[in-house]
């Protein structure tokens, strides 16, 4: 299981990867109209790269919800996270 500070640092990682932009220049507030160059198609492209860097999956329907950073950080925290089986509580 990863911290969220990690998952943050690897996130911005592969935004400033993808948009050619400084990782220092990014915060968890940081939206999309704050980076130039990002725009719908290179957001798209975004969620790829994070997808095959985490080894995740986002739920479509998710990725809709987004407004800064910091909730793609939690998002991939959520998709990070070990997958609870089913477990009975017995009383």
């Amino acid at each position: 299981m990863t911290s969220t500070e990690e998952t943050f640092g690897r996130v911005c990682s592969v935004i400033a990867a993808e948009l050619g932009c400084a990782e220092c220049d990014l915060s968890a507030a940081t939206t999309a109209e704050d980076v130039d160059g990002w725009d719908s198609l290179a957001h798209a492209r975004l969620i790829l790269s994070l997808e095959d860097h985490l080894n995740i999956r986002f739920p479509g329907e998710k990725l809709f919800e987004l407004d800064c950073i910091g909730d793609l950080v939690s998002l991939a925290d959520e998709a990070l996270a070990p997958k609870k089986e089913n477990t009975r509580v017995v009383a």
